[in-house]
């Protein structure tokens, strides 16, 4: 959706509906018919994208794999997918407050992840002894964090932008050694 990629890579003020239009190839009435105005496209787009990453977590949480593969999975299309929603999901200033719907699906988010590595530790695919809930911790800062330190990364010459790309290695490797 072009909307999506407006939003995603522009501050919410400076976000233009007939730009919007223009590369949609419509005329800004179809817009404001069915949104009304840009907030109104705005929700269209944080509802859907939370959709879109809602059904795809959901296929990869209920894959029929070990749970190292589920993760990997997971951490992957965190990194290279649901990254592209952070400026959607955590606007700036001026944007429409959609926090409780984010909310929403971050705790829908938290209890999968719980329910499917209490599952893999039942099946004594993880440590016995590991706790579940650092684990999922786990994953938040450490993706978190390449995806802070990939945007800043962005403006820095020199930087080893490959490394960033192959972080799901060193992910898996601590997952293992800590929690396998």
């Amino acid at each position: 959706m072009v909307a999506t990629q407006y939003f995603s890579a522009m501050e919410y003020p400076m976000v233009n509906l007939e730009e919007i239009a223009r590369d949609a190839h419509i005329t800004r009435a179809p817009l404001y018919y069915y949104f009304r105005n840009k907030e109104g496209l705005y929700r269209a787009v944080v509802e859907t994208s939370l959709a879109n990453a809602k059904e795809q977590m959901e296929s990869i949480l209920n894959a029929d794999e070990n749970i190292f593969g589920i993760i990997q999975k997971e951490y992957d299309y965190c990194v290279h997918e649901l990254g592209k929603y952070r400026k959607i999901w955590y606007p700036d200033p001026g944007a429409p407050d959609c926090q409780a719907q984010i909310k929403d699906f971050s705790q829908w988010l938290v209890n999968r992840k719980l329910e499917i590595l209490s599952d893999a530790q039942q099946r004594g695919e993880l440590s016995p002894d590991c706790d579940v809930s650092e684990i999922v911790t786990f994953i938040y800062v450490f993706y978190n964090g390449v995806l802070d330190t990939c945007k800043e990364a962005d403006v820095l010459s020199g930087f080893n932008h490959r490394l960033l790309e192959n972080s799901v290695e060193w992910f898996m490797q601590m997952i293992h050694s800590r929690f396998g």
